[in-house]
This record gives C-alpha cells, structure tokens and sequence, in this order.
C-alpha cells in the first residue's frame, strides 16, 4: 500500500497513475494466468480419472462373464487407489436375469466423483421353445403350407397349438436399446450388434437402398415386421413379433430365428437358413428355399453400450 501511496502522490502524477495501471494489469494478468493453469490441471486431472474408469469398466469387459454362470447377482471387486490424486477406486458388476430370458449385465466405476457404466444384454430362448427348435426346423400352431419345397428331411411340425406363449413381447419393451430405424438408417448403420424394439401400431419394414444390411441384431416389435423384396440380411439375426413375419421375395436371410405370435410368410425366391416356428400358418411360397442352422439358437449378447448408472 506504501508504494501504490508514493506513486499516487508523485508529481509527476499521471506517470504515477499511469505505473500504477501497468502494476494493476500485470498483478490481474498473474492471476488470470494462475486461475488458468489450476484450471487446466484440474481438468487433466478429471481425464486421467475418467480415461482409469474406462480401463477399469474395459477390463471387466474382458472377463467373458456373459458365457460364466453368473445368472444373477454382482460381483464387487475390492477397492483400489488410483494415482495420481490418491482416489478410491471401486468397480463391480451386476447380472439381473429377467422371465423372458433377457439377462442385462451393468459394468460400473467411480473414483473421484466420476463414474462410468456400461450395459448389455444376453437374449436367450425360453426352455419350452429352445426344445421345439432344436428337433424341428418350422414349427406352426395352425398348418405348414409348401413343406414340398423344403430339402428333403427337413422336419417341421404343425398343428401343435399356441407354442409361443411363453414369448411375451411386452416383457422385451424394458430392454430397448435403439428405436427401429427408417431405411436410411439401416443403411447407414447396418444392425448394430443391438437388441430394437418398437410397440407402434404400425409394420414395420426392413429395408435398404442398397439392399445389403450387414452386422447382426434382433428385432422385436408388437406389429408386424415385413423384410423388403431382395432384402439381404447375412449376418445374425433374430426377429421377433406379436404380428406376422414376412420375407420378402428374392430376400437373403444368412442366419435368422424368426418368432411370430402370427403368421409366418416366406416369399417365392427368397433364401433363408435358420429355424422359423409361429402360432399360426407357416407358408413356404414356391422357389423359396428354407434350410436348418441351428447355431441360431446359441444366446445373442449385444454389444456394450454407454448408459446412465
């Protein structure tokens, strides 16, 4: 204070002022600077904190738990210290099994005031519907219509009833992880490795541009789900509806389980290797070629998505 005093009562007053300016300038400026650089360190502090969490949350990842028998409950692993900045570490992992054979798996990490969850989903067959698919390739409440155009020794079963009670497709609506995309979208995207729902009231289309869909995926929906004509599909993929199926003609389905609460259509010239079974009529149009794989039935796991804890 003596100084800026002295400066104040020079005679040569605006020099003074003038200094006392300068001095005023650099002392914000210093400290604008430190702020600054606190500021910095601090929020490398939080990457370095968030990119631990995301090793931690990749590590769990890597422990194949979805193929361990870890139907239900977590594991906590025990607290570690994370340096710099001495945090507690914690991370764990929950399995929550649900009756329509849909098993979410949560990975989380905090440390720091930071946390970090991934998710994904484990879809497996009820026992009672796993069991019909593993001895018939078609099997239909109502009738099989076309069973001449099937490879000769294809089994298939008709007129058994409702066999597809135990598939309730309200009971997948809490699962959801992406929103059946318009045409566009599947062609931009492909199937994501994901688990769509949608409970609209209107059909819905697979389709594309291109006509070509890669990458695996299972759809569900409350309506009906028709595949495009010359639609291929040659990965993984499971469809699932309280409607009918439709494959469309000239449509190419890799490796496909299909599930209808309804009807189940495939359309003349179109190829598909999988197991198809409904409560209704299963169609087989003539110079469509229908063959067993059953690797279909082997559970579907989604891929790990960034979710809220």
């Amino acid at each position: 204070m003596a100084v800026f005093k002295r400066i104040l009562t020079d005679r040569r007053g605006s020099i003074g002022l003038a200094v006392l300016t300068g001095v005023l300038c650099v002392a914000a400026c210093l400290h604008v600077i430190a702020f600054c650089v606190r500021q910095e360190a601090e929020e490398t502090q939080r990457r370095l904190v968030r990119r631990q969490l995301q090793f931690s949350v990749q590590a769990l990842a890597k422990t194949n738990y979805a193929n361990a028998d870890l139907s239900i409950g977590s594991v906590t692993l025990p607290p570690q210290m994370l340096y710099p900045g001495g945090y507690a570490l914690n991370a764990g992992l929950t399995a929550e099994p649900n009756e329509c054979g849909v098993t979410r798996y949560t990975l989380t990490a905090e440390a720091g005031e930071q946390s970090l969850a991934l998710r994904q989903h484990k879809i497996t067959l009820p026992p009672e519907v796993t069991a019909l698919a593993a001895k018939y390739t078609l099997v239909a409440g109502k009738s099989v219509n076309g069973a001449e155009h099937l490879p000769q020794g294809t089994a298939y079963a008709a007129e058994l009833g409702n066999i597809l009670d135990a598939v309730n497709i309200k009971n997948y609506a809490q699962f959801k992880e992406l929103a059946f995309p318009a045409k566009s979208g599947f062609e931009e995207q492909g199937l994501s490795c994901a688990l769509y729902y949608d409970d609209g009231n209107y059909s819905k289309t697979i389709a594309s541009t291109s006509k070509n869909i890669k990458g695996r995926g299972v759809l569900i929906a409350m309506p009906s789900i028709f595949v495009a004509d010359s639609t291929k599909l040659p990965d993984f993929c499971i469809i699932i509806s309280d409607g009918q199926i439709e494959i469309g003609k000239n449509a190419v389905l890799g490796r496909a389980l299909l599930l209808s609460r309804y009807d189940i259509t495939i359309k003349s010239g179109a190829q598909v290797s999988g197991i198809a079974l409904c409560d209704g009529n299963l169609t087989i149009e003539s110079g469509a070629v229908f063959t067993r794989d059953e690797t279909v039935l082997q559970p579907f796991v989604t891929a790990l998505r960034l979710t809220e804890k």
